[in-house]
Order: structure tokens, then sequence, then C-alpha cells
């Protein structure tokens, strides 16, 4: 995914500012998709540039001016595209499992060691996952549109089905390293 089609589809609901798409991009979708306030600004500056977005200036006294970003049409078009198209094939390079694959030669306290700290790690993303939830459940919505929300939040449900399975991979296999039983369960009920 390219950030240009994240902050076409943002705009896609409503005209924005940078520093809005910032509070947006951390209130929705940055359990998958993190963007830093640089970043957000360049993007803009190259879909302006492109003709996907327009941008009104608000001219201030005291502050910086103010630049709104608005969808055009062709941005719409592009976004639509994109959306229904099928994505590429991504790079599934995970470090950890590379990690994990070598940890033979690891003892198993450096092992335990490793998992340890992974699973940690996932139970926080767990948390983060649950507390987004949470937030999401106990605001009002300002889109209408039901379906709208079920696919925002369908992604939140993806990033949690897959961190809890990792956990649970995880703990088993720190049972089975601090009991010695190094047996595999693939296919097991």
């Amino acid at each position: 995914m390219s950030l240009k089609h994240a902050v076409l589809g943002f705009l896609s609901f409503t005209p924005l500012s940078g520093y809005d798409l910032k509070k947006a991009f951390d209130n929705s979708v940055q359990h998958f998709w993190p963007a830093n306030q640089s970043q957000i600004y360049r993007t803009l500056a190259e879909l302006d540039e492109q003709g996907l977005v327009k941008k009104d200036v608000i001219e201030r006294e005291v502050q910086l001016d103010k630049k709104i970003y608005h969808i055009t049409k062709t941005g719409r078009a592009e976004l639509h595209r994109w959306l229904a198209a099928p994505l590429p094939e991504h790079d599934d390079r995970e470090p950890f499992l590379i990690q994990v694959y070598f940890s033979g030669l690891l003892n198993d306290d450096e092992v335990l060691h490793l998992f340890n700290q992974k699973l940690k790690e996932t139970e926080e993303r767990l948390a983060v996952y649950e507390s987004v939830y949470q937030m999401i459940q106990n605001t009002p919505q300002s889109i209408d549109d039901k379906r709208a929300i079920f696919f925002s939040i369908l992604t939140l449900e993806a990033g949690y089905i897959n961190n809890q399975s990792i956990a649970e991979w995880l703990k088993s296999a720190i049972t089975r390293i601090k009991n010695k039983k190094y047996k595999i369960n693939i296919g097991e009920a």
C-alpha cells in the first residue's frame, strides 16, 4: 500500500489539513499503517503536483497559513482504481523467524529470553488493539455509513486475530522449550 492512496482515502471522507491527516492516521490506521508528519506533507505536495488533490490556503495573521486539501475528481478516480485492483505480492520477510530458525545455536535460556520478549511485545500490541476498539465503541461515529465503519474496523480485527495467533504460538513454544519437549504441533487439533 502506498501512503498516497491512504491520504486519498482520508480526503475522500472530508477535506483535511496535513495536521488533521496525521491525527486521522493516529486515530484509525496506525496499528497497521503508521505515517509521520513529514511523510504526510511530502505526499500531499506530490498529490497536489499530480492534480489528485487541490489545496485551499487560509491566510492567518498570527499563525502560519493553513492549507486544507480536497480530493479532486482525478484523485477519486485514482483511489477507486487502486481500491478495485488486486495488490501485487509483498515481501513477507520476518526477522524474528530468522532468529527462531537459527536459535538451535543458542542455549534454552537465551531462546526463552527472545521468545518472552516477543510475547511481551505481542501482548502489548493486543492491548493497544483492544483499547482502540473500546475507543471506537465509545465514540459517536462521524460517518453515518455503517458499511464503511464495518470495513475500517475489520482491519483492527485482522490485526487482533493475527497477533492473538502469534501470542498462542509463542506461549506454546515457550512451554515446549521449558519442558524440553522439542515436538512440532502442525496439524494437531
